[in-house]
């Protein structure tokens, strides 16, 4: 499966001023993407070139927090419909699948899970790819590689069908 996993950081007043993006396939990083944005259609210019090449699924922590940001840039759809905005997913959110598999845990946010399940693998991967200086929480290639470690580890183990939306 082709999965597009995306980390924006940035706000909703200031907009999108880093983007991290990790492609796989079948659990295999095959391409990082690690843009820092200063105008605003460049940064739409390149959440429309991440579309040229289709995903089967999108993934993020906390999804709610990325479709806000890109409804910023682009009129977009969750519907595979005929119309003007652009097609973002199907998705699946890392915050929720957690949440739904391990009730127990006190905290979800991105930072404590990576703690608790991936931390050595993040900073291992994270050296591959991230630049110096940029392998912590808040760095959006950083922690689009955690949310795609949080997502390959539940992946084959647990059916992630019903996650999707």
């Amino acid at each position: 499966m082709k999965i597009l996993t995306l980390d924006f950081e940035g706000s909703i007043r200031n907009g999108i001023r880093e983007i991290g993006a990790i492609t796989s396939i079948n659990e295999k990083i095959i391409r990082t993407e690690d843009k820092v944005i200063s105008k605003k259609q460049t940064c739409t210019n390149i959440l429309i070139g991440m579309l040229r090449v289709r995903p089967q699924l999108f993934a993020s922590h906390n999804v709610q927090t990325e479709k806000n940001l890109l409804k910023k840039y682009l009129p977009y759809s969750n519907e595979n419909k005929q119309s003007k905005n652009i097609l973002w997913g199907p998705w699946i959110d890392t915050m929720e699948v957690y949440k739904t598999l391990y009730p127990q845990i006190d905290q979800y946010d991105l930072l404590y899970l990576t703690n608790l399940f991936i931390k050595e693998e993040s900073l291992e991967i994270g050296k591959q790819f991230c630049k110096a200086g940029k392998i912590s929480h808040h760095n959006a290639l950083y922690d689009a590689i955690c949310t795609f470690l949080l997502l390959k580890r539940i992946i084959g183990k647990v059916n992630i069908r019903p996650f999707i939306h």
